[in-house]
């Protein structure tokens, strides 16, 4: 748990256990809450599936390689959710159209991955819960949690220490703080909700359950370092022009009247966007197929990409020249990255589609 005041500065934090302790926590360090941020599900009304939060937040932040986890009442600690039965205990409305007060709190839920992601403009999720980076990804965590202003961090005692943990870490360490330090970056999003509430959306809603969360970033982050060549790779200098997504069922080239609905979608999608026709191009694309669209019935990937840039014609400009119809001018696209996965539960089939001015 960690608590921050209304200037956003960092006034305690550490770690407790049961329902009472947290009410004892919260008496001595946060008796006036406006806003409290839960990194665990609040709103969990599905019996079965994912949540339309969960869905919506993995859609926007999938190429961060961000996902998130499904909620439903089939499991036992989402029956209720703990986060509920807290709000309700502590009197905290759970309205997202809220933003608190002294007389009205409200609690939120987060999820602190994209959360990092959109705030700090990350390339992708930072690896810290496991893995063989895990040390690096405290390292990095670290870095720009300090670069947070308002949690004035370097005036704080507790801070000096989980620095010094993260810098030196004994088998242990890591793992007895991490939910620490993810409490005091909720602390800051709750911060946020109540001051600066344009820099977070809500996705989902009250009925469906809903997670706070920033929009992902606007462009393409720079990679750490130029590579070996001592040359910046090219994705460097990329921008993202359009993030659209497509709701169809992905069909591939030569597939008639299907491959003339998706293109129908990608269109619709895209339609009123362009890229500017002096640069050069990017596609990053992942295909949600059908749950029908698998074994013989999976469409190659080539195909799919090839039908689905034919659809372009409108974004990337006609392709110069004389043809019996207006064909896409694909040459100006230089770095195409896809995949394709079969939907989850209650996720629409379609397309995820960012292109990329260079």
């Amino acid at each position: 748990m960690a608590v921050v005041d209304d200037a956003g500065r960092l006034v305690h934090s550490g770690a407790v256990r049961t329902n009472d302790d947290i009410d004892g926590w919260l008496r001595t360090f946060a008796s006036g809450v406006v806003v409290a941020a839960v990194d665990a599900p609040l709103i969990v009304p599905n019996e079965t599936g994912q949540r339309r939060c969960e869905t919506e937040i993995s859609r926007a932040f999938w190429r961060y390689k961000i996902g998130a986890h499904s909620s439903n009442r089939s499991r036992a600690e989402f029956n209720p959710p703990r986060a509920a039965t807290l709000a309700d205990r502590c009197g905290w409305l759970v309205d997202p159209a809220q933003r608190g007060s002294v007389n009205a709190p409200v609690c939120i839920e987060v999820y602190p991955h994209p959360a990092m992601v959109g705030l700090f403009g990350l390339a992708e999720r930072i690896i810290y819960k496991s893995g063989p980076s895990r040390a690096e990804g405290f390292a990095q965590l670290v870095r720009h949690f300090a670069s947070i202003g308002e949690l004035c961090l370097s005036e704080h005692p507790r801070w000096a220490e989980l620095s010094h943990i993260v810098a030196d870490p004994k088998p242990g360490d890591v793992t007895r703080i991490e939910d620490e330090l993810d409490a005091i970056f909720c602390a800051h999003l709750a911060w946020l909700w109540h001051h600066r509430p344009d820099s977070l959306q809500v996705y989902g809603s009250l009925e469906d359950g809903y997670i706070v969360a920033p929009p992902p970033p606007l462009t393409m982050p720079e990679p750490p370092a130029d590579d070996v060549s001592g040359q910046a790779s090219p994705v460097s200098t990329a921008k993202t022009a359009i993030a659209v997504d497509v709701v169809g069922r992905p069909t591939g080239f030569a597939a008639e009247d299907n491959e003339q609905r998706w293109k129908a979608a990608v269109r619709t999608a895209c339609a009123g966007r362009t890229v500017s026709r002096s640069s050069r191009g990017g596609i990053d694309v992942e295909y949600r197929l059908d749950p029908s669209q698998v074994g013989d019935n999976a469409p190659d990937l080539d195909n799919l990409l090839k039908a689905t840039i034919d659809a372009l014609d409108e974004v990337l400009g006609h392709r110069p020249g004389t043809f019996g119809r207006p064909q896409a001018d694909d040459d100006r696209v230089d770095r195409i990255v896809a995949s394709k996965r079969v939907a989850r539960p209650g996720e629409p089939p379609g397309a995820r589609l960012l292109i990329f001015e260079l």
